[in-house]
């Protein structure tokens, strides 16, 4: 039980521990569900995913298709990513502003001669 700052009404929770969360009893409602509603969504197509695997074999097969497929695609993007870090980290930004300033100097030099 506890009590709202701005209107002092009466907000009871109750604990629910079978999903680890809190439900509400009296005197509030939820700003956001969106995660726990994921939860549930991705739980009930593991759930489907299973039962559809138990009855016909085919469909064992084309999910681990389906699986390696995404996985290759997984591995592919993150190498790109590592490719992509790898260039940055070989760009040595100090060198490059020393390298500016000189050719600034030399440039200042040419124009005073």
């Amino acid at each position: 039980y506890i009590k709202c700052t701005r209107c002092l009404a009466e907000i009871t929770f109750k604990t629910d521990p079978e999903n680890t969360d809190y439900t509400m009893e009296h005197g509030a409602t939820r700003n956001f569900q969106a995660e726990k509603l994921l939860e549930e969504e991705e739980k009930r197509m593991q759930k489907e995913r299973e039962e559809e695997e138990l009855n016909n074999p085919m469909k064992v097969l084309e999910n681990r298709t389906k699986d390696s497929k995404l996985e290759m695609e997984v591995l592919e993007n993150l190498q790109e990513l590592k490719e992509l870090n790898q260039r940055q980290a070989n760009v040595d930004f100090e060198a490059m502003l020393k390298q500016y300033k000189e050719l600034e100097e030399e440039q200042r030099r040419k124009e005073q001669e």
